[in-house]
């Protein structure tokens, strides 16, 4: 728990937590053998994606071992041998879900991943390490405000977005997340830059992934207005 690592509140509104209330006296916790999709299957706690045993399997008790991706710093990478990682993870998956299931999981993880990392992470990093090159800002960590809204952004806000995407809560991915991290970014963090070296933030808000802050035409409103429109049948 916590505003920077909230699991057990992400787990709980997860597709998986609520299938756990609702099933977990078919649970088998009291079994010496704890094998998913042997000994039960009606769920997986966090045990069992992260530690427990499978027909291929052993159990581990390093629950970062199946982690393919490290969401806690600033920009997510890869971890090493990260390709083995995410076959005893996806092992753990296809127990309960198809193999195109899992695939797709990974492909949407990723792309969100990649949009947080490309949109917001990168661009405010390299922000800030032009505040520090030009003198803007003193060695001593947090006597500046951004420092404190450059924390929250990634520290708080994106490594919510980021953890609940990987455990499939939607209201702590998008609520307590993007919203929260595009919300610091727009109206704290990019103000803030300028004010400290105007023109800092020219190359970021140009982008296309930014230019919206500049106004759309009335095409590029029209494109928006279609694709909703086909996208909910309306």
């Amino acid at each position: 728990m916590g505003p920077d690592h909230p699991q057990i509140e992400i787990y709980t509104e997860s597709k998986h937590g609520i299938q756990f209330r609702a099933n977990i006296a078919k649970m088998n916790l009291d079994a010496k053998s704890w094998v998913v999709g042997k000994d039960y299957s009606a769920a997986p706690t966090c045990a069992t994606c992260h530690m427990s045993a499978t027909s291929n399997q052993p159990v581990t008790h390093d629950v970062g071992d199946r982690i393919s991706f490290t969401l806690r710093p600033v920009v997510s990478i890869k971890l090493e041998n990260w390709e083995k990682r995410r076959a005893a993870m996806q092992d753990v998956c296809s127990n309960c879900h198809a193999t195109g299931w899992v695939e797709n999981f990974y492909k949407q993880y990723e792309n969100t991943i990649d949009l947080y990392n490309d949109k917001f992470a990168k661009p405010a990093k390299a922000i800030m390490e032009k505040l520090y090159a030009a003198n803007k800002l003193t060695k001593t960590p947090f006597d500046e405000k951004i420092e404190w809204t450059y924390y929250e952004l990634w520290h708080h806000q994106g490594r919510r977005a980021r953890m609940s995407t990987a455990m499939m809560g939607p209201d702590y991915t998008q609520w307590h997340g993007f919203y929260e991290v595009a919300k610091t970014f727009y109206t704290e963090f990019i103000p803030e830059a300028e004010a400290l070296l105007p023109g800092v933030t020219a190359d970021v808000m140009n982008s296309p992934y930014h230019q919206w802050t500049k106004g759309l035409s009335k095409e590029q409103l029209q494109q928006q207005l279609d694709f909703y429109k086909k996208r909910y049948n309306q």
